[in-house]
Parts: structure tokens; C-alpha cells; sequence
């Protein structure tokens, strides 16, 4: 990957750099001696692994610092208050705070009980986690053809529908219903996507076996998915590009010695860094 140079004057930014795109940079400067304070920033020396791991750190600290200004908010304290008595120490104990966040909501809360905060404090905090870090129940539901023109083709689809059925378990019951004869759905509800969309092929598998068995027809429609997932069309791809192209048009004169730091939320005295994987 080119090394960004920002020692350069540039026409318009937007030939560096993406707005609105998240990107991973190494630190290689600090200069706070004058007002106006730099970081100079590069992206050579940068692999694959690294970057992805850097965005994955900073997703779960996003995730994080949402859950550290609810608590804030609900109890009337400051978010640098919330950093030191409860996010901050939860480093010394997990890989990241959002481990320890997690394994409190598993029931571990004597993860709590070793910090020393108020009870009010505790109690919001495992509310808001509840709230945020429980799984959200979702659909999933396939469409696809049964038919068996057997004598006996009725009771062959309710043999195979039944075969099916079996395929599921008591916390992902598996249900079929019938959109238009030869059409059918297959849907179920449940908190982990992959394992129900795995249990959905099985079933759908059962049913193709079945049928086939009976001299019948099979076909899938529509795979397995998780209802309200839309996937971007033609025309949306085409127009994200399309607005790509024009910011990347965009002249303007700007001389770019490095990036001004927003101010820290936080005193980096309180808090070592160096203890923090």
C-alpha cells in the first residue's frame, strides 16, 4: 500500500482519502511542542492482519463507549468517571473491556464486585448491557417448489413436510406453510443465525430426500436467509460509485501537514496505556 504523504499540498483531499470511509494508520509522530499539536500518520508498514485487527478493536470500542454514555446519561455522572471506576480496569482482567462486558452479562458479576463502584453505577450498567449485548431473536425464512404427481402425491408432500419438521429442535422449531400451491416457505425464529440457517438446509434437505423417494419434484425458490436482510441493488452500487467519482472531482486548495487531534476525552496521566493489550 502507498505510503500517504501529507507534507504535500493537494488539490482535493478526497484524492487521499475516502470521507466517511474508516481507515487504519500508524502513529509515527506526536508533535505537541506548539499550539496547533500534529499527528503524522502511515499506512506503509501496515499488513492485512494488522489492519484487521485494528478494526476490529475499534468496533468493539465503539460498542463500548455507546454502553459507557447510556450509563452516564441514566445516572447523571461523567463519562470520565464512568472510564475510570468501570471500563478502564476492566483491561487488567480481559483481552477488552467488551469481553468483560460480555462475561458479566453471561452471569459472571462478581467481575463488578471487585471494582469499587456504586451500587447505582453497577446496576445501570448491567441493565444497559442486557439491553445492547443480549442477542436479538431473528427470522429466517426459504421459499421453494414440492410436488408429486403419484397417486398418492398428497399424502407424499405431508410425509415430506413432516420429515422436516423433525429436523428441528425444541428451542428452533422448524414451520411450513404453503404460499400457492406448488409454492412453499420454511421459517423458523432464533438468536444464533448461522446455527438456524444451518438447521433450515438440513431440513429443506429432508424434505428434497423424502419427495424424491415418492417419484416427486423439488426446487429452492429463495435460500435460507435472515428476513429484513436487503442486499444492495445494481442501481445502489452503481450510485455509491457515482458519488465517489464526483468528491473525488471536488478542487480544493488545501495544504495538509498532518492531522489535528480532536480533544481527548480523557487525562492519558490517569490511566496507563502500556498495561492495556
Amino acid at each position: 500500500m502507498k505510503e500517504m504523504n501529507y507534507s504535500k499540498r493537494t488539490k482535493s483531499i478526497s484524492r487521499l482519502l475516502n470521507v466517511g470511509k474508516e481507515d487504519v494508520f500508524m502513529v509515527i509522530n506526536v508533535d505537541s511542542k506548539n499550539k496547533k499539536s500534529y499527528i503524522d500518520l502511515s499506512q506503509k508498514n501496515i499488513n492485512k492482519n494488522e489492519s484487521d485487527e485494528c478494526k476490529n478493536r475499534y468496533g468493539k470500542s465503539k460498542q463500548v463507549e455507546n454502553i459507557a454514555k447510556q450509563v452516564a446519561v441514566h445516572t447523571n455522572t461523567s463519562l470520565k468517571k464512568i472510564y475510570k471506576q468501570l471500563i478502564w480496569p476492566l483491561y487488567k482482567t480481559h483481552e477488552h473491556a467488551l469481553d468483560a462486558l460480555k462475561d458479566i452479562l453471561s452471569g459472571n458479576i462478581s467481575i463488578l464486585d471487585k471494582l469499587n463502584v456504586e451500587d447505582n453505577l453497577k446496576e445501570e450498567l448491567i441493565k444497559i448491557i442486557k439491553e445492547r449485548l443480549s442477542p436479538q431473536p431473528v427470522k429466517i425464512t426459504a421459499e421453494f417448489k414440492l410436488k408429486c404427481s403419484e397417486f398418492e402425491g398428497i399424502e407424499a408432500v405431508k410425509e415430506a413436510l413432516s420429515n422436516g419438521v423433525k429436523k428441528g429442535t425444541d428451542k428452533i422449531p422448524i414451520k411450513f406453510c404453503i404460499l400457492g400451491s406448488p409454492l412453499y416457505e420454511c421459517s423458523l425464529i432464533t438468536i444464533n443465525k448461522n446455527e438456524g440457517i444451518e438447521i433450515m438446509k438440513q431440513a429443506l434437505d429432508e424434505v428434497k430426500k423424502s419427495i424424491k423417494e415418492r417419484n416427486g419434484e423439488f426446487e429452492i425458490s429463495k435460500p435460507p436467509k435472515v428476513q429484513g436482510e436487503k442486499e444492495k441493488s445494481l442501481s445502489e452500487q452503481i450510485n455509491e460509485a457515482k458519488n465517489k467519482e464526483e468528491n473525488e472531482e471536488e478542487e480544493e486548495e488545501e495544504e495538509i501537514e498532518g492531522i489535528k487531534p480532536t480533544n481527548p476525552m480523557f487525562d492519558v496521566d490517569e490511566f496507563n496505556f502500556s498495561k492495556v493489550k
